[in-house]
């Protein structure tokens, strides 16, 4: 039975995480139409991995770029490759922690009318498999019109990740920013909230694995550059909304400070 789902798994020199990746949307109990492998000129045994997956499972396909050009290209390269109504993303060294994730966001999509940015919590996890974050009360995850809560960054350990949205939605936006190599899909939630409400499943999707990424560039680049993309969006709000986000947002960042003291 086709689902209208497409799963976009970009990858660069993640061979070792790949194999439980895919097996872990070969799992699901919605499978999706097509798995794409987008492989960013990987110099490790990647495509070793890629071709024995493909052999295995029949929905799964790759491509492969033949230089590294970085993580938004890649996704927008998988982008450009969908067919179906739907489609979600998901990193090869990241993995699917609950056999319903798509199921049950496909089912939020057809109850909240098709259009909507369907989601589930992330479970932060390190790179043996351990998880470090605990689950909290499905009304403590970001729902609805959820653009003043990002700017505001309130509940950053929400922030949505490997997302059900209509293809079509995301090609509209212009799908991720290829200037950026960090917060870039931050970026894209801010644009996609502009005009569409999130909704949460309530239950554990991804295992997102901890230790890269982030990781490398130091915690004054990463304050600068949201603060860059922050800055930004606001210049599109009117003078009364703006004062809104920075109040919000200047009592936010004191409190935050306050529990950092204590």
């Amino acid at each position: 039975m086709k689902t209208g789902l497409t799963v976009i798994v970009p990858n660069y020199n993640k061979s070792e995480f790949l194999t439980k990746c895919i097996e872990s949307i070969e799992t699901q109990t919605l499978r999706p139409d097509a798995v794409i492998i987008v492989d960013d000129g990987s110099t490790d045994d990647s495509r070793k991995t890629i071709d024995r997956l493909t052999k295995r499972y029949p929905d799964v396909r790759a491509h492969y770029k033949p230089r590294n050009t970085g993580v938004s290209n890649t996704r927008n390269t998988g982008l450009s490759l969908v067919s179906t109504e739907y489609v979600t993303f998901i990193d090869a060294d990241d993995h699917y922690c609950n056999r319903e994730k798509l199921e049950l966001e496909m089912k939020l999509q057809m109850e909240k009318g098709g259009d909507i940015i369907a989601y589930s919590v992330t479970s932060f996890v390190t790179p043996e498999g351990k998880r470090i974050t605990k689950k909290k009360a499905p009304s403590y995850y970001l729902s609805g019109n959820v653009y003043d809560d990002l700017l505001i960054t309130r509940k950053w350990d929400s922030v949505m990740r490997d997302y059900v949205i209509r293809t079509d939605t995301l090609r509209a936006v212009g799908g991720y920013n290829e200037k950026r190599s960090l917060f870039e899909d931050y970026e894209l939630l801010l644009i996609l909230a502009r005009d569409h409400e999130f909704y949460c499943t309530g239950e554990y999707g991804t295992a997102y694995t901890e230790g890269a990424g982030l990781s490398a560039v130091s915690k004054e680049d990463q304050t600068r550059i949201q603060e860059e993309i922050i800055l930004a969006e606001l210049e599109r709000l009117d003078d009364k909304h703006k004062k809104q986000i920075m109040r919000s947002r200047k009592f936010l960042l004191i409190k935050r400070k306050i529990r950092s003291l204590i």
